[in-house]
This record gives C-alpha cells, sequence and structure tokens, in this order.
C-alpha cells in the first residue's frame, strides 16, 4: 500500500497548470485509494484465525419398560434394580463428560428423563430391542458425536429384526448391562392351544391345550374349555412343575356350521406372577358336512393307492373312487356325468387319452368352472397323452409336446407358498429334507391366478394352485409321489409332510372361491398380545392374471390404513403392529391408475395373552453376541462401573481454522471506478484535461 501512495504522489508531483497543494493532495488520496482498491480486488485478502471448541460425546441410554421387567427377583423388579443404578451418584459422575440422551422402550420407542426411571411403569405386550436401536440413532442429527449406545435390559427380544443382525450395520458400539436371572419367576401358562383348521358338523374334534408351570409342583389345576361365556367341558390336571409341558384334551361334537372361537382358561392359582397367560384363544371353521372326494384315476398305480390311504386317514373327508379299464370306461361300469355330481374335489390321477380328451374331460372342466375343486396329479400316461388341444389345458398348460422332464427334482417351498392356506403352517421347510421325484412338467406359460407353491431346487414349479371360474386348481406337476412317502418312512423321515399336503389340499379346495379382483386374508386368524398382523393379499386384472402396480390398502375402524407393499407377480404383503387385545374386523381394497377394482373382508383376533409372557427369563447370551456384533462390551448390572470405564466418554477439543473473506469481488472495483470518476472530475475542474 505505501507503494501505491507513493506512486500517486509521484504522478502529481508536477500539474499542468500548477494547482494548489490541496487540490494536489485531493487527486493523489483519489488516485491511491482507486489504486489500492483495484489492487485488493485481485488479491482478494481473507482474514483467519483459529479457534477451539470443547465438544461432549454423545451417549444414547436405552432402557428397556417392557413388562417383563416387572419380574421380581431378591424382592425387586428388574426396572427397579435399573432404576437404582441410574440414580446413583457415581453413574452420573463417570457420565458427566458426556451429552446424554434417553429412551424408553418395548414394543415402541419413546424419550425418557432419566430422572424420573424410578417412577416409570413397567409395560407393553412385547421387546424390539433392533428396533430401539434404530429409531433412537436414526432421531440424532449429530451421529458423528456418538460415541456408542448404553443397552440396560434383560435381553427378552421377542417382536422384529434380529438385533444382532442390526447391530452389526450401526455404526456404533452398544455396551449393554444385563438384569435378570435365568429362573422363570412362578406361574402357571398356556403355552399353546390348537385343533383343526376346518372341522365338520356332527363329527368329533379336539381341542388340544399344552399348559406348564413353576413352582407348582403336585397341585392340582382345572382347565375349562368355553365358548364365548358359556363353559363346555372343564378337566383336572396334577402340575408337575419346572416348565414340563402337560397336555389337556377337549373333545367335542359341532352341532352349528361357521366360524368358531373356543377359549381355554386354567384356573389361576395364589402367588403367580402373571394370570395373563393363563388364557388363550382358538380358531376353526365348521362345515356343514365332510369334505366329499372323487379319485378319478386312468389306471390303478402306485399313486393312487398312496392318495386314497392319505385322504382316508382323516375322518373328515369321504373317498370314493373311479378307475379306467383298459378301454374308454370304469371299473363297474360306463362313464356317466352323474359320476361327478355332488363332489366337492375330484383327484384326477394319472390320467390317459380319454380322462385328458374325452368326455370326462369336457364334464370335467364344466364342474371346475361351477365351483368343483380339482386336483391333477400326473404319470406316466399323462406325459404319454398330453395335447395341446385337450380340455383340460384350458385348466393347466403343459407343454403340449415332451411335458415330461426326468432327472433328480429336489423340492422347496416357494415364495408364494409360505402365504398360502396349504403350506403356509409349516414354520420351517420340511420339504427340502424330503427325498427326490423322478422328473416334472413343464408348462407352457403361467395360467392366470397361478400360485406357486412348492418348487424344485431350480425354480420349476411343482404345485401350482389356481382358479377358472368359481371352481380351485392344484397341479402337481411331477409322478411317483409315493416314492416321498415310502423314501421318508424311515429314522427321522417326514412322510407326514406329503401326506398332510393332500388333505389339507381337499380342504382348501372345498372351500368356497372368493369372487372380485383381490384375495386378502391374514397369515392366522389368532395372534398373541403384541405379535404384529400379517397381512396377504393377491390382486387380479380383469383376465384374471397377476395385477401389478396396484395400490392394496387395509382399513380397519379408528385406525390408520396399512398400505401393503408389492411383492410382484400380483402379491402384496404387509404388517400391522401395536394392536390391543380384541377382535378385529378388517377390509381390503385394491385400486389401479386411481380407480378401485376390488373389496375383500375379513376378521382376526388378537388375544390377552402376549408374547412377553411366553418366557421370562433374561438372555445374557443375547445382549452379549449383540455387544460384541457391534464392537462394544456386555457385563450383568452389578458390573456398571466396569462397563462405563470401558465405555470412557471423554470431551474432545477441537481446533478449527476460520476465515473471513474481507469483501467480495464487485464492491471494491466499483468503489475504485467511483474515486477515479471523482478525480477526472477535479482534473476536469482544474483545467488539467
Amino acid at each position: 500500500m505505501p507503494v501505491l501512495g507513493y506512486l500517486a504522489y509521484w504522478v502529481y508531483r508536477h500539474t499542468y497548470p500548477e494547482v494548489d497543494t490541496a487540490r494536489r493532495s485531493v487527486l493523489v488520496v483519489l488516485r491511491g485509494a482507486a489504486l489500492v482498491l483495484l489492487v485488493s480486488v485481485l488479491a482478494e485478502p481473507v482474514f483467519a484465525w483459529w479457534s477451539k471448541q470443547v465438544i461432549k460425546p454423545l451417549v444414547l441410554v436405552l432402557v428397556d419398560t417392557s413388562a417383563s421387567m416387572n419380574t421380581t427377583e431378591r424382592g425387586t423388579t428388574r426396572l427397579q434394580q435399573i432404576a437404582a443404578v441410574i440414580a446413583d451418584a457415581g453413574w452420573r459422575s463417570r457420565l458427566a463428560q458426556a451429552e446424554i440422551r434417553a429412551w424408553g422402550f418395548a414394543e415402541s420407542v419413546y424419550p425418557l428423563a432419566l430422572d424420573t426411571a424410578a417412577v416409570v411403569q413397567a409395560g407393553g405386550q412385547a421387546t424390539n430391542i433392533g428396533h430401539a436401536l434404530v429409531a433412537s440413532l436414526e432421531s440424532i442429527d449429530e451421529r458423528e458425536q456418538v460415541q456408542g449406545f448404553i443397552l440396560l435390559s434383560d435381553g427378552g427380544h421377542n417382536l422384529g429384526r434380529d438385533p444382532v443382525q442390526l447391530a452389526e450395520e450401526l455404526g456404533a458400539p452398544v455396551y449393554a448391562l444385563g438384569v435378570g436371572g435365568e429362573e422363570l419367576p412362578a406361574g402357571i401358562q398356556l403355552a399353546g392351544v390348537s385343533t383343526v383348521q376346518t372341522g365338520y358338523v356332527g363329527q368329533r374334534q379336539r381341542i388340544d391345550a399344552d399348559v406348564r408351570s413353576w413352582g407348582y409342583e403336585g397341585v392340582q389345576a382345572e382347565v375349562r374349555l368355553y365358548e364365548g361365556e358359556r363353559e363346555l367341558q372343564r378337566q383336572a390336571v396334577v402340575l408337575g412343575g419346572q416348565g414340563q409341558l402337560q397336555r389337556v384334551s377337549f373333545t367335542l361334537t359341532p352341532q352349528q356350521a361357521g366360524p368358531r372361537i373356543f377359549r381355554v382358561v386354567v384356573t389361576p392359582e395364589e402367588g403367580e406372577f402373571t394370570r395373563a397367560d393363563n388364557e388363550a384363544l382358538v380358531f376353526t371353521r365348521i362345515l356343514e358336512e365332510r369334505t366329499r372326494v372323487l379319485l378319478l384315476a386312468g389306471g390303478p398305480g402306485a399313486d393312487l393307492t398312496f392318495l386314497y390311504r392319505s385322504l382316508v386317514a382323516d375322518s373328515n373327508i369321504v373317498v370314493e373312487t373311479a378307475v379306467q379299464r383298459a378301454d374308454d370306461a370304469l371299473y363297474g361300469g360306463g362313464w356317466a356325468p352323474a359320476i361327478l355330481r355332488d363332489r366337492d374335489v375330484v383327484f384326477l390321477v394319472n390320467p390317459g387319452a380319454w380322462l385328458l380328451n374325452g368326455p370326462p374331460a369336457r364334464e370335467l372342466v364344466e364342474r371346475v368352472e361351477a365351483g368343483t375343486g380339482l386336483v391333477l396329479v400326473g404319470g406316466v400316461r399323462t406325459a404319454r397323452d398330453w395335447r395341446a388341444d385337450s380340455p383340460l389345458a384350458k385348466l393347466v398348460p403343459l407343454q403340449p409336446s415332451a411335458p415330461f422332464t426326468e432327472g433328480e427334482t429336489l423340492l422347496r417351498i416357494g415364495a408364494e407358498g409360505r402365504y398360502h392356506p396349504v403350506i403356509r403352517k409349516q414354520a420351517d421347510d420340511p420339504w427340502g429334507r424330503l427325498p427326490p421325484l423322478p422328473g416334472y412338467f413343464r408348462v407352457v406359460r403361467p395360467w392366470p391366478g397361478s400360485l406357486v407353491l412348492i418348487e424344485e431346487s431350480r425354480g420349476a414349479p411343482i404345485f401350482v394352485a389356481g382358479t377358472y371360474g368359481q371352481g380351485k386348481i392344484l397341479a402337481a406337476l411331477s409322478a411317483s409321489f409315493w416314492r416321498l412317502d415310502l423314501m421318508s418312512s424311515g429314522v427321522d423321515g417326514q412322510p407326514q409332510t406329503i401326506r398332510q399336503l393332500w388333505r389339507d389340499a381337499a380342504k382348501w379346495l372345498a372351500l368356497d372361491a372368493p369372487s372380485g379382483r383381490i384375495r386378502a386374508s391374514t397369515e392366522r386368524h389368532v395372534y398373541r398380545g403384541g405379535e404384529e398382523v400379517v397381512f396377504a393379499a393377491q390382486v387380479f386384472d380383469e383376465l384374471l392374471r397377476p395385477q401389478q402396480g396396484a395400490a392394496v390398502q387395509i382399513a380397519m375402524p379408528g385406525r390408520i390404513a396399512l398400505e401393503l407393499q408389492d411383492q410382484g407377480a400380483g402379491h402384496y404383503r404387509g404388517v400391522y403392529s401395536g394392536l390391543e387385545p380384541g377382535e378385529y374386523a378388517y377390509s381390503a381394497t385394491a385400486g389401479v391408475d386411481g380407480a378401485e377394482v376390488g373389496v375383500d373382508e375379513g376378521r382376526f383376533i388378537v388375544e390377552e395373552y402376549s408374547i412377553e409372557f411366553s418366557d421370562l427369563r433374561a438372555d445374557q447370551a443375547l445382549l452379549g453376541d449383540l455387544a460384541h456384533a457391534s464392537g462394544g462390551a456386555a457385563l450383568p448390572l452389578s458390573d456398571w462401573e466396569d462397563l462405563l470405564h470401558k465405555l470412557a466418554p471423554r470431551k474432545k477439543v477441537v481446533e478449527e481454522a476460520q476465515s473471513l473473506s474481507l469483501w467480495g469481488p464487485l464492491w471494491p472495483a466499483w468503489l475504485a471506478i467511483v474515486l477515479l470518476a471523482a478525480e477526472w472530475l477535479v482534473r476536469k475542474r482544474s483545467g488539467m484535461i
């Protein structure tokens, strides 16, 4: 700057004409200031300095307040033990250098003031540790400051995703303090109640109740069966104690058709920790009469014999057979349409040319369209005599040339089968443990509304469910199913898997098919308190082909509507959680491009018995696995000081370089122009221009 000032002075040391000293000084100042501003525009000066900031790390504290935390051990509840630790002066001093943010949780998460932990009430229907971890972290804006979690819980996770898997994805360590022992408190529990899904008027039906108890060995309890408030039966049982499972069975004969809900109650005893698990519900549907099944076969054979034995083992199924002779007739007489009359379900077993293409085939298509269920079981004759113009091709579009592919065919449950009533009751996949089939039939294309229930290991369909008119169809696209029964009947085998499929299929096919373009149901009819209610729906277009891209909504009175997620191939699924015990009615609505295309309705029950009480033992192993997966540590609550020492939150001093641009690039230039213009004006008036 002095150089620029001297330059301006040097320019005006002599002027023509000569001006007085005051005017010369004004010219020097104007020229000098303009030069300084122009140079500063090019240099763009910045004012810089260093600042120091003390930052406290964030520690997120999660306190389990679920119902299991009410369990009393050594005179205090688990939640009271946690509250005593939080109130300890040592707890506060060891976390003094951290910023604490706290939440309580059960099936959901809520903000918690730690100084009120002593008055917090334990409750809720379930415990979702994974959701608590994710939801608390997502609510934090300053995630880079999070040093870790402190999780105070008994580890009784029973809802939602695996918290160990979620901990691996958190990006912050979890320091878990476990409370509670592995001893169950005194109580009597209905571990489960079961009966057949479908019963029949006038047929005996058994309801099984599984009772277990702790601390009441030798005590006689009463187990009662109710429908509504009406007591039907009661039985006495001497309790075994120590968690021993004891089955009590009731047998009744329904006299009225329709959906029925039965309630089983075990009388409570003095001193039980909770009485919420002394009662459970079970659902069944009673039909007017037994399912009438016709086995229509192309000839005698092992599959026919196997199917007959499997079906007659169920007293709710009436089975008759009609077997083709060598000529175009049946054993015992010729063909007549009356053979198919009054049949709920027809099993077409290894049909040959006459059954595939003759009068029986045309009559069968008409019956299925009117509502009769059909099971097609292939075989050697089917592979040999199938034609593309067969009347049955409308129902099952098999490959017309060389339809049977030979080779070892291993089975597994298809993605759609897990939500289908014939398959979905199987918790795991027993089909993967069955021996292989000798091959499978190929289909030209999926037919409208078809669902792959069982597939071979590479994805080809084996058991496919579909509809035609008012009737439902199950196509068994393989042969020699008797082999699955025979070869799995040894040690550790599972012959009941294939036997039960035929029985369940017959009962499902006998039920009236719902009309309309949407079919919706819940995964079960009865849920325990706290369990997630799973909805599944299938939507069709005008030609009964799977409808993709539909908007499917579940509505319940007084509840927020649930949007089902598109699973592909016309299937939609959603989960509703947090429902209180009670009976619920729902409606499922499907829309395409803003226009409603179908509505379906249903009901389900959430019972009082909560999954929270199914097992009140602490799970310290889960807390250890969770901490290890996240890079943290897990210790018993009594060792909380050691755990806080491992966490060791410390303030951090952060030095940060900061700068401030003194001005932008425009205003100094404009000011320089103004100064130069003023200089020009002074020169002009002084006669220098």
